[in-house]
C-alpha cells in the first residue's frame, strides 16, 4: 500500500513552480515533502501574512535543554548571593567569606554565557538565513 495514495493537482505560475523546486532543493526535499510541512502551518501565520521561522524537533529540544541549564545556573548564582545577604544581615560573614561566595556566584554567571553566546549564533543564523530569502 502507498505511504500517500491521495494527490492534489494545484494550479500554479511558472515563476512559483521555479520558487517551490528551488525551496525544497535547498532544503533537501521533495516538492511533496515541503507541501506537506507546508501544510502544518497555523492558519493564523496564513491569514495575517507574517513570516515564519520554522524550529525542527531538534532543534527545538537543544534550545529546551539551554534554558534549563540557563535556569539552573541562574538558580544557583541567586543562592549564592541570598546567602551571602542572608550571613551579611546576621553578621556571620567576614569580607573573605564574602568574596568567596561572590566567586562562586560568578562562576555559576560566566557558566551561563558559553550557552548564550551559542544559542545567539544558532539565532543569528537562522534570521540571516530567512533575510537571505530561504522561505520566501
Amino acid at each position: 500500500m502507498e505511504r500517500h495514495p491521495k494527490q492534489i493537482h494545484v494550479r500554479m505560475s511558472e515563476g512559483e513552480i521555479n520558487r517551490a523546486r528551488a525551496l525544497a532543493r535547498g532544503l533537501g526535499m521533495t516538492l511533496s515533502d515541503l507541501i506537506r510541512i507546508l501544510l502544518q502551518l497555523p492558519a493564523s501565520s496564513i491569514a495575517e501574512g507574517g513570516r515564519l521561522v520554522v524550529v525542527d524537533r531538534v532543534t527545538a529540544v537543544k534550545l529546551a535543554r539551554e534554558m534549563r541549564r540557563w535556569g539552573h545556573h541562574y538558580n544557583q548564582a541567586a543562592h549564592a548571593l541570598n546567602a551571602i545577604a542572608y550571613y551579611l544581615r546576621a553578621n556571620d560573614m567576614d569580607a573573605a567569606d564574602v568574596l568567596e561566595e561572590l566567586d562562586r556566584a560568578s562562576e555559576k554567571l560566566a557558566a551561563m554565557q558559553l550557552g548564550i553566546e551559542a544559542l545567539r549564533r544558532e539565532t543569528e543564523a537562522i534570521s540571516q538565513r530567512a533575510i537571505a530569502g530561504i522561505g520566501r
